[in-house]
């Protein structure tokens, strides 16, 4: 007789959503065992946006969408480098997710946002963020009798024979029937980030913006048990200049991005996603420039000046490009600051007739109102004229998430070495390294991942509890 039905291990989105959906398919008894002293993880930090096609709240906003129009566009961003069938269930549970926490209680903007380079709006914005999904799971957790052990880290799997039974904190061991490895990921362990996420740790700058307890524990888990590990060097890094530590995924679009030969390569506008992405083929340098004017306009400017602006994200200034930041930014040498464009390029140690070229061919992007090299909208030209001109190096050096894990099957299940599935062993969220592919689909992903593959790890551990339960 095991301990209980089923141990879901972290507290996040993920570890929530699967212990409440073990419940709801009949497991009776059901633990969530969270490292740290608070419910939550990284999910509580974030801003809660959660991807999901063909929803009520798509088409009360005229959106037509289908998990397989969801499909198409996740697996052509990631150019089919992820497991296509594990990505299928994702979107086909993606929408029913985001009702399903609807009928919880959870609250939405009624406007809904493109997650990044696609045609189709099927972001949902929740009223207050990541905390508000996460405070809703937690309530209808504990009405629902779910024990949450807060200060409790996992270190050990029991074993026996092939089967996963159970987990131990130190010398404290609890049996179970199902195990769900919700742990999150690993940003916040440099070494782990060195080694399984080696672009983001490259860059000289990296910090990392998510909750303390991701330190990787699924990878460590999931080796005592020779489970795959896949995803390499996956994962979001968001563009950020060497001063302060603000998160700010955007840039406003009045800056113009440069590499180190001067030139343009992308819409300084594009989801960050593609930033991302189009920066690493620069060498993951990139460099902005812009005005006086510009930077004076900026309150005038407020959020009209962000591509993608979120509901109840709004706010009149950018975090880090707003005069009082960029002052402080010009004293810490951040920011370079001159009277010419060469004068800058120099500063900037960039190549000076290749950036003059470049803001010369800009300005007159800008009085003709169409951009001829990158496509960037009217809406965001603004001519580079007036003195003095400013500069600073980007380097994507914010790790948002990672995506290197446990691989798992369309049923949440996890994998062994040798392809077999390893049973009582599920794995939903960031800690799992085959749905969230090498290039970041964009806004709402990771939450929608944790949901969607949570829900199906907490059904599919129910059922496999109530079978060996049964089987005594």
């Amino acid at each position: 007789m095991a301990d209980v039905d089923v141990v879901v291990i972290g507290s996040g989105g993920a570890g929530l959503v699967a212990a409440l959906t073990a419940r709801e398919h009949g497991a009776e008894r059901v633990l969530v065992a969270e490292s740290e002293a608070v419910v939550g993880g990284s999910s509580r930090l974030s801003g809660g946006l959660i991807l999901g096609a063909g929803t009520r709240y798509q088409r009360a906003a005229g959106i037509d969408d289908t998990p397989d129009e969801l499909f198409h566009d996740y697996m052509q961003m990631n150019r089919w480098r992820v497991d296509a069938a594990t990505v299928r269930r994702f979107c086909e549970v993606s929408g029913p997710v985001v009702e399903w926490l609807g009928d919880l209680g959870l609250e939405y903007h009624a406007e809904l946002v493109k997650a990044g380079d696609e045609r189709t709006a099927r972001v949902h914005v929740p009223i207050g963020n990541g905390q508000a999904i996460v405070d809703v799971l937690h309530r209808h957790c504990r009405d629902r009798m779910v024990d949450i052990a807060l200060g409790q880290r996992v270190d050990r799997l029991l074993v026996d024979g092939d089967r996963v039974v159970g987990v131990a904190v130190g010398d404290d061991e609890i049996t179970a029937h199902a195990i769900v490895v919700a742990t999150g990921g690993f940003g916040n362990s440099p070494e782990k980030v060195a080694r399984h996420f080696p672009s983001a740790a490259a860059t000289g700058w990296t910090w990392y913006i998510g909750g303390d307890g991701s330190r990787g524990d699924a990878i460590d888990l999931g080796q005592q048990v020779d489970a795959q590990l896949v995803g390499h060097d996956h994962g979001l890094r968001l563009l950020h200049v060497d001063y302060d530590k603000n998160y700010e995924a955007l840039l406003p679009g009045w800056l113009m991005m440069v590499d180190a030969t001067g030139h343009r390569f992308v819409d300084e506008t594009a989801p960050y996603g593609v930033l991302d992405v189009v920066v690493r083929e620069h060498g993951d340098r990139a460099f902005v420039v812009f005005d006086q004017t510009s930077l004076d306009r900026t309150s005038e400017w407020g959020v009209g000046q962000f591509a993608y602006p979120i509901p109840g994200h709004q706010r009149p200034l950018s975090k880090h490009w707003n005069p009082d930041l960029v002052a402080q930014m010009v004293a810490a040498g951040a920011v370079k600051q001159a009277d010419t464009v060469e004068a800058l390029a120099l500063a900037l140690d960039i190549d000076a007739v290749g950036l003059a070229g470049t803001v010369a061919r800009y300005n007159g992007f800008a009085a003709d109102g169409v951009d001829r090299h990158c496509g960037k909208k009217a809406a965001f030209l603004h001519p580079i004229a007036d003195t003095p001109f400013y500069g600073a190096e980007l380097r994507p050096a914010t790790v948002c998430s990672t995506a290197f894990g446990l691989r798992i099957t369309p049923d949440a299940e996890v994998l062994a070495l040798d392809d077999r599935t390893i049973p009582g062993l599920f794995a939903a969220g960031e800690c799992t390294g085959n749905v969230v592919g090498p290039n970041y689909f964009g806004s709402g992903n990771n939450y929608g991942n944790a949901c969607s593959v949570g829900r199906i790890a907490g059904e599919s551990a129910a059922r496999f509890a109530a079978i060996r339960g049964g089987a005594g």
